[in-house]
């Protein structure tokens, strides 16, 4: 593929609607396993430290609420800059949804954000997705543990609150967000393998 191949709209295009259907979070963790094919644009390989599958929390949120937005600016010649930034609205304020947001605090975190263009059956792994965090454009080449990137995903916001009473909705939209240099990888495992997701719709794996 190159420049002078072009790009084709098809109907599949026309008629595709926005918005996301599954949103993963890990924390990167020291010796991760991620390999990339940037001819691809194109996560191959996601593992933990210990070899092996890498587990992920999924994370519903209100339906309609979550969105990613990708801003990028050149600031010339070859240097853009890409702001992701992805939101999502957790309803009802209460005490499990403090607790994990606490504890994404001051974390480097990887997201994969699966969007609603994704067919619906959880046999095609998922394969339509956009990753945050994880790029080796201006930055070290992984997947060496003592060369690390500094485009980790990071919590940016937590805003909302209880709301007026009996008009109000109650919750919290959550803002994550990552500064890099490329536009966001898909993850598909080199084999055509994608994100499997878990029995009680809560965890996901990547290999």
């Amino acid at each position: 593929m190159a420049i002078q191949d072009g790009l084709e709209i098809d109907c599949a295009d026309v008629q595709a609607a926005g918005g996301v259907r599954h949103i993963l979070i890990r924390e990167w963790q020291a010796g991760d396993l991620v390999i990339t094919d940037q001819a691809a644009n194109r996560v191959t390989r996601i593992r933990d430290n210990g070899g092996t599958d890498a587990d992920w929390g999924v994370y519903e949120s209100e339906i309609e609420s979550s969105s990613l937005v990708i801003n990028g600016v050149n600031e010339g010649k070859d240097n853009t800059e890409y702001e992701l930034t992805l939101s999502f609205f957790l309803p009802n304020l209460e005490r499990v949804k403090m607790i994990r947001l606490q504890e994404m605090q001051g974390k480097c975190l990887m997201a994969i954000v699966v969007d609603v263009s994704s067919i619906h059956n959880a046999a095609t792994n998922f394969i339509q997705n956009f990753v945050l965090g994880i790029s080796d454009v201006r930055s070290n080449v992984y997947p060496s543990a003592y060369r690390r990137n500094q485009t980790y995903a990071r919590i940016a916001s937590i805003e909302g609150g209880t709301g007026a009473a009996f008009s109000d909705k109650t919750g919290v939209t959550v803002t994550l967000t990552c500064t890099q240099f490329q536009l966001p990888y898909t993850y598909t495992e080199a084999a055509g393998a994608g994100i499997t997701i878990g029995a009680t719709g809560l965890t996901a794996t990547t290999t």
